[in-house]
């Protein structure tokens, strides 16, 4: 395993600006917003900030076999985060490289001694090293990257004002907004804590623009919302949104508008990659290159829950890779292609797996690894690793999740002490007692019932089977 870092944690290790955000010089001469928003990001920049808690509770988010450590609050910090996957990461430790960055990744010619030709380079000392493997696996993440929206007037603005521009992927603090008139853009968990985090600091109201308000939005009196931003205008230094209004003299926009892929050392698989990222490439499951099986990525998908989705890619990938799962012909892959983006679209809609399309795609994969347990050849090989699989309970509480988080939110200062959902007045009742058994069996994901239905209306005829208890 290679690692460029010098510990475990990916996304998860804080990374302290390496200079004021927003200095002159640079960003000054920027031609695009791109290149001001990431103008002040250290090596190995992460978006981890100060303060933040995970949205998902700890005993959903924790892998199958090792819980998150007893007394952690409900919606661990990104401390106790990085601890349990240090903790997590020490028996496989001495099997990673650390300061170690994989710069080219190419199939082979020549294939006597592997399919794959793997240059790194050691950041101390930098050296350059190629070694050969039969198979790869791609589990950089992607969330170290700005993706900035397709705004009128954006490049215009950050020549006009580079210093009130930002994204959070630069964002550490509120401090820097003390009483300024401060635009958010962006719906998501990230941009409702961020908002909430520059509210205690910024000039009231702050202005808040979503483009579809987020399972984690809270209506509160000091943010003001807006429909989508469809244009800044950097002579009146305002923004004008969907409804037509026109907000003006804004000091500082920050963007929680996510996170873009970045694959730089494929290009010699895809020339394309640099420039589309992961809508290059050619993914069965969301893990198989389908002209390069022997290639393979772990979470490419969005909107999930990272660390068990991650174990039931890997169960697979290894069964695949070991001989024990068989992978279906070129022709069938792509066909599956095909299908999920003629029914969510390509691009970045063909990785969006919005709860409960993470749960059905979780339990997929749980299937997919017990399809080897049968077989006479594998009576006497380690059945290896088996992923959870969902029960009621945990269906429930991943559905509610966002709920429970803006709950938990309410508690203020007090939020730390809270170990527990049922503290904040939420209860799982067994589907048997509540009279739920049916047709519609939530713990198998059936899919037939909700087929014409948009995701939300999913999302509210499951939670329909179960009942929130105020205290």
């Amino acid at each position: 395993m290679f690692e460029q870092r010098n510990r475990v944690g990916g996304v998860w290790n804080y990374t302290p600006l390496a200079r004021a955000v927003n200095t002159n010089g640079y960003q000054q001469s920027a031609d695009k917003a791109i290149d001001v928003a990431t103008a002040n990001l250290p090596d190995l920049n992460t978006p981890m900030y100060e303060g933040l808690e995970s949205n998902l509770p700890h005993m959903l988010m924790q892998f199958s076999d090792v819980p998150f450590a007893e007394g952690t609050q409900l919606f661990a910090s990104r401390e106790n985060v990085i601890e349990y996957l240090e903790n997590y990461a020490q028996e496989v430790d001495h099997l990673i490289k650390y300061n170690c960055e994989v710069i080219d990744v190419r199939p082979k010619r020549d294939q006597k001694n592997g399919i794959w030709e793997v240059m790194t380079k050691s950041l101390s000392p930098n050296d350059i090293h190629v070694e050969h493997f039969d198979a790869v696996v791609a589990a950089n993440g992607h969330c170290d990257w700005p993706l900035l929206p397709d705004i009128e007037g954006l490049d215009d603005w950050s020549r006009a004002f580079p210093q009130s521009l930002h994204h959070s992927v630069s964002y550490k603090n509120p401090l820097s907004f003390c009483g300024k008139r401060v635009l958010l853009v962006g719906g998501g968990p990230s941009g409702a804590d961020i908002g909430n985090q520059i509210s205690t600091k910024c000039k009231h109201p702050l202005l808040r623009s979503q483009t579809a308000k987020s399972p984690y939005h809270t209506d509160e009196p000091y943010i003001r919302d807006y429909p989508g931003l469809v244009a800044l205008i950097p002579e009146q230094r305002a923004a004008r949104f969907a409804d037509g209004i026109i907000e003006r003299d804004i000091d500082d926009v920050v963007l929680c508008t996510g996170y873009t892929y970045r694959f730089p050392f494929l290009v010699a698989v895809h020339q394309d990659i640099e420039r589309e990222g992961v809508v290059a490439l050619p993914l069965y499951q969301h893990i198989f290159h389908v002209q390069h099986p022997t290639l393979a990525f772990i979470e490419t998908p969005e909107m999930i829950v990272p660390f068990p989705l991650a174990e039931c890619q890997a169960a697979v990938l290894a069964r695949v890779w070991s001989g024990r799962l068989c992978l279906p012909s070129q022709q069938d892959m792509e066909k599956w292609r095909d299908q999920v983006i003629s029914e969510r679209g390509a691009g970045r809609r063909f990785h969006a797996l919005e709860p409960p399309l993470d749960l059905e795609y979780m339990k997929e994969m749980y299937d997919w690894c017990n399809e080897t347990e049968n077989e006479e050849s594998c009576e006497k090989v380690r059945k290896g690793k088996t992923p959870k699989r969902w029960d009621d309970k945990s269906c429930w509480l991943r559905m509610m999740a966002a709920d429970i988080k803006k709950a938990f939110n309410a508690r203020g200062a007090q939020r730390s002490k809270v170990k527990t959902y049922e503290e904040l007045g939420f209860r799982f009742h067994n589907r048997a007692r509540l009279g739920c058994r049916s047709k519609l069996k939530f713990c198998d994901y059936a899919t037939s019932a909700f087929a014409h239905h948009a995701l939300e209306d999913k999302r509210q005829l499951l939670l329909n089977k179960f009942e929130h208890l105020d205290g």
